[in-house]
């Protein structure tokens, strides 16, 4: 029975966890110590690491920092404390050095030495890759999705065809050199079947330094998660707020607002060694509480507007009105003379005037449409900026999905677009014209996917940027 159990601790069977722990601990007894030790870069090639003791003292913690233990035997039977080694399938990864199609999702390499291993096709999804050394590493289609690579070392590693889906890089970030001729940006096809290839172009690939060009420019980014949609007041607030406790953020440094299904993503310029988890940390907060005292609002107000209409439920039931003869499209009426029959609904709470609501779109509208005229008709038979411009309006008019309030403030945008179009040369027009396809973007952003806005809108603000020459 004594060996059975022996036999099962040293196979790692958990159930026996315990007796493994204890006889480690008893065979290392006498053995080689470098508890404490500084073994930064140490080389430990096929060497045998039976009985030794890697564990903390209790002055000092032993550092196993870009340690090479490549063809090392007998990790099994030493003492590795809260190393990364601890965990078996790191231990059998950093030994034998092969984790080709081997999953690592979630696992712990921080400051590990993978020079040259490879993990072609390896699932790393949320790994923890900081500071890890990668150099000439071959990553070849693997998935790199969320994984945490500050300050990893990817120097001529390969990464043809790896999916990099939200990994978490800096500028401490090293690609230098990187062999890659494509990678994907999404781990699942969306809706249409796409990984969201770069390039996007199937018959195209990274000429030399292109990867390393792109993430350089990608690492200047913060990019923030809006969950459901983007609120515009709570944005507002909480950026201003944003750009107090960080000067160098202006209303300049948001390169884009992009719809991601239901919710948002606000991509923010940033300085290279600006602290991106603060200025998230900095937006997120107060536009979170901001969104939260929003609808605390909202909640009241809905049962304030509850109980009032109660009331007028009341009221008409105690007092009918006589309304006959309306003649619809005439504006004839007959009136009664009853004022104990008179319901005042103006101080109700809630909107009870469409007809304001709607004289003031339709002035927007006009004034809109004044302008877009102005604009040359298209001299050949694809739509000019005019013809897409009017498009863009009849379909923000006509959206149910949209409120009054967000068509008026859509519009004025298209207004805004129509001066650009006038004479989209003027710097400052281009200015203004990039801050309207950025709002236009928002506003969309919050919208479903089967609003007839956000469908036409997918494909117009694209042909609208090009002609205007502004970001697309």
């Amino acid at each position: 029975m004594s060996a059975y159990i022996a036999w099962r601790a040293l196979r790692g069977d958990e159930k026996f966890a315990l007796i493994r722990t204890i006889g480690v601990a008893f065979g290392a007894i006498g053995g080689t110590s470098f508890c404490g030790a500084d073994l930064t870069d140490a080389d430990f090639t096929k060497a045998i690491i039976k009985s030794t003791n890697f564990n903390h003292t209790r002055q000092k913690q032993t550092i196993l920092h870009q340690v090479c233990w490549s063809n090392a035997t007998k990790l099994d039977r030493a003492r590795l404390g809260t190393s990364i080694l601890a965990n078996p399938a790191v231990c059998e990864l950093l030994t034998i050095r092969n984790g080709y199609k081997k999953s690592y999702k979630n696992v712990d390499l921080y400051n590990a030495n993978l020079k040259g291993i490879n993990l072609e096709c390896a699932n790393l999804e949320q790994a923890n890759l900081s500071h890890a050394a990668l150099q000439q590493a071959n990553l070849n289609h693997a998935n790199l999705t969320k994984t945490l690579a500050v300050g990893a070392d990817f120097s001529q590693a390969y990464l043809t065809g790896a999916c990099l889906e939200s990994w978490n890089i800096d500028h401490t970030t090293k690609l230098d050199r990187v062999d890659c001729q494509f990678v994907y940006l999404l781990e699942q096809p969306n809706a249409i079947g796409s990984r969201e290839r770069r390039p996007h172009d199937p018959d195209k690939v990274f000429q030399p330094g292109d990867f390393e060009k792109l993430y350089k420019k990608i690492m200047d980014t913060v990019q923030i998660l809006l969950r459901d949609g983007m609120n515009r007041e709570a944005f507002a607030a909480a950026f201003q707020e944003l750009m107090q406790k960080n000067p160098d953020i202006t209303h300049e440094s948001i390169l884009a607002i992009e719809r991601k299904g239901s919710d948002a993503l606000l991509t923010l310029e940033v300085a290279p060694d600006a602290d991106k988890a603060k200025i998230s940390q900095d937006f997120l907060k107060p536009y979170e509480d901001q969104v939260r005292q929003l609808q605390a609002k909202i909640d009241h107000l809905q049962q304030l507007r509850s109980a009032d209409i109660k009331d007028i439920a009341l009221e008409l039931a105690r007092h009918p009105l006589n309304v006959t003869n309306q003649a619809v499209g005439t504006g004839t009426m007959q009136e009664t003379n009853d004022s104990s029959r008179n319901i005042n609904i103006g101080n109700i709470g809630g909107n009870f005037n469409a007809s304001g609501q709607a004289l003031n779109l339709g002035d927007i509208s006009g004034n809109v449409t004044n302008t877009i005229n102005q604009l040359p008709e298209s001299t050949t038979e694809q739509p000019g900026i005019k013809e897409l411009l009017t498009e863009l309006q009849t379909a923000i008019a006509s959206d149910s999905e949209l409120s009054g309030k967000g068509k008026t403030n859509a519009l004025e945008q298209v207004k805004t677009l129509a001066e650009v179009g006038q004479n989209p040369e003027q710097p400052e027009k281009k200015s203004l014209g990039e801050k309207a396809m950025i709002f236009l973007k928002g506003t969309i952003a919050n919208l479903p996917d089967t609003a007839k806005l956000a469908e036409a809108s997918s494909k117009l603000l694209p042909l609208i940027a090009k002609a205007l020459g502004l970001p697309v």
